[in-house]
C-alpha cells in the first residue's frame, strides 16, 4: 500500500477545518463544492458528511497521483453509509471491515452507527477515542452540524472502517 494516500487525506481534511455552511442551509461556496463531488446537485441543501469525504479523496488521489482504473474509481455517494457499499464494489484498492475491532488507522474513511461519517486522522488511544475530521459537523458532535470540525469519537461509535491500499 502506497502510504501517499492516507497521508494527503489526513493532510487535506485537516486544511478544511473550519469550513462553515451559511446559515445551517447545508449550503456554501465551500460546502457546494464538496457536494459537487458526488451524483447529487450541488446547489440543492442537503446533508454533507459524504460529500466532503468524496471531496477530500478527490483532491488527496491527485495529490498522490493515484488513478481511477476500470475496476476502482473513487466515490462519488451522498450516503454515509453508502460508502460501505462504494468500497466493496472496488477492486483490491480498498477494505472494508466491518466491524472494525478497533483497527483503525490515520486516513482510514469511518463510518458511524448514527449515519455520519469522516476520517480517522489518529489512531485509537488508551481509552479508546480516535480523532477524526468530520464535514457536517459541530464542536458538540452533530452529524448536522454545519462545519468542517475536528472529533474525538469512542471506537463504539464507529460501524466501520475503510482503507486505501492504492
Amino acid at each position: 500500500m502506497s502510504a501517499k494516500l492516507p497521508t494527503e487525506i489526513v493532510r487535506i481534511a485537516k486544511l478544511e477545518i473550519g469550513v462553515e455552511e451559511i446559515d445551517g442551509t447545508n449550503c456554501g461556496p465551500r460546502v457546494n463544492e464538496y457536494k459537487a463531488a458526488t451524483w447529487l446537485d450541488s446547489t440543492k441543501g442537503w446533508p454533507w458528511c459524504a460529500a466532503f469525504v468524496c471531496w477530500v479523496v478527490r483532491r488527496a488521489m491527485i495529490e498522490a497521483e493515484v488513478q481511477e482504473t476500470d475496476t476502482f474509481k473513487r466515490p462519488r455517494t451522498a450516503g454515509a453509509w453508502d460508502l460501505e457499499n462504494w468500497s466493496l464494489k472496488q477492486d483490491q484498492s480498498t477494505w472494508t471491515k466491518k466491524p472494525h475491532r478497533g483497527d483503525i488507522e490515520a486516513g482510514d474513511i469511518v463510518v458511524f452507527t448514527f449515519s455520519h461519517v469522516g476520517f480517522a486522522i489518529s489512531e485509537p488511544d488508551a481509552d479508546g477515542y480516535v480523532l477524526t475530521c468530520e464535514g457536517n459537523s459541530n464542536r458538540v458532535g452533530s452529524r448536522e452540524g454545519g462545519g468542517v470540525v475536528m472529533q474525538r469519537r469512542h471506537l463504539s461509535k464507529i460501524r466501520s472502517r475503510i482503507r486505501f491500499r492504492v
